[in-house]
């Protein structure tokens, strides 16, 4: 049994790393650590918690430390790095949503400290989408039909509308909040890209549409957008293998796809058909989203003795990617 305690019981965990983790077999919740006592409090008596406290500090350095075997931090990137850094240098693993740090320069920070830490530390980027079950069927229904060859990620948002986690801009906000997710997505598929570029469309009113292009020297190509003019958040990817065949996932929901009349499997399929795929109701949850299969694998990892496979190395490209692409946009009206 595996004692987790969270840094940052907000609505976000309360919707979903809470619930996701009170599922997760050989896991227990023993410590909760917010800013507000009376938040901590409520959440620690709300998911059974013995332990509660306003300062995090404690379940890494203090009494608190002897109540956990591992840490989750859901807040803001700022909290994240500093949590992670000194959750790192005492030997704890910790589990952390994304983004994991504020900028480049903090990550590589934290990406020493990984590499520095006590054997058997994991630190673990909590990017859901790939481990949705949804895009893991996906990418399992596809993969008897060619490698990847393109990519067409969207991620709309009704926010943020002004400047969040101390970035300088709205479209800074933009991209730690939804392009990290895409970046990594692409990244995990088609590796380090050769060539990025990138284009802002000012919609008005502070909302903005951000393509990212991704291009190989073998030909392969990844087309990303970000933007937050929706009134809802909106997925949806579009994958297209060497052999022609096409797989697209839409709201994590319905999962589509279509083959050249001559692939070899078509069966019941002509060239003008497809197969498309509702994701039930009853699955939904925690392993629709990619929250519980996420903390599944970082709870295997620290079983096991680590690294795992959602690093914060593995994040600096991510990172890079993103300065390269503000690098672009600053400045352009």
């Amino acid at each position: 049994m595996l004692r987790y305690g969270i840094v940052g019981p907000g609505t976000h965990a309360q919707e979903n790393l809470l619930p996701a983790l009170s599922c997760l077999e050989g896991a227990r919740l023993t410590a909760v650590a917010a800013r507000r006592p009376e938040a901590a409090a409520a959440a620690a008596a709300r998911w059974g918690a013995p332990l509660w406290t306003a300062d995090w500090t404690d379940l890494i350095e203090g009494e608190g430390r002897a109540e956990i075997d591992a840490l989750v931090v859901t807040g803001s990137p700022e909290l994240h790095a500093e949590v992670v850094g000194r959750a790192l240098a005492a030997g704890v693993s910790v589990f952390v949503e994304k983004p994991p740090a504020p900028d480049t320069a903090t990550l590589e920070q934290l990406v020493a400290a990984e590499r520095g830490a006590p054997a058997g530390t994991v630190a673990f980027v909590g990017f859901n989408f790939p481990h949705a079950q949804p895009y893991q069927k996906l990418r399992g229904t596809l993969g008897g039909h060619g490698s990847l060859r393109s990519l067409d990620l969207r991620m709309l948002s009704a926010k943020p509308t002004t400047p969040v986690w101390g970035c300088a801009t709205v479209v800074e906000s933009l991209l730690q909040g939804l392009g990290t997710h895409l970046v990594d997505l692409a990244l995990r598929e088609l590796g380090r890209p050769d060539a990025v570029t990138a284009r802002r469309t000012d919609i008005g009113g502070d909302r903005y549409a951000v393509r990212i292009w991704l291009d190989y020297a073998d030909g392969r190509h990844a087309a990303l957008l970000v933007g937050n003019y929706s009134n809802r958040l909106e997925y949806r990817c579009e994958l297209v293998t060497d052999r022609s065949a096409v797989g697209v996932l839409d709201q994590l929901g319905t999962l589509t796809l279509a083959l050249p009349a001559d692939a070899s499997g078509t069966a019941a399929l002509d060239g003008k058909e497809t197969l498309r795929y509702e994701w039930p109701i009853r699955r939904g949850g925690y392993g629709r989203t990619g929250y519980a299969p996420a903390l599944e694998a970082f709870h295997t990892a620290v079983l096991e003795g680590g690294p795992g496979e959602s690093t914060l190395a593995s994040c600096v490209e991510v990172y890079r990617v993103l300065d390269e692409a503000q690098r672009q946009m600053a400045g352009r009206p």
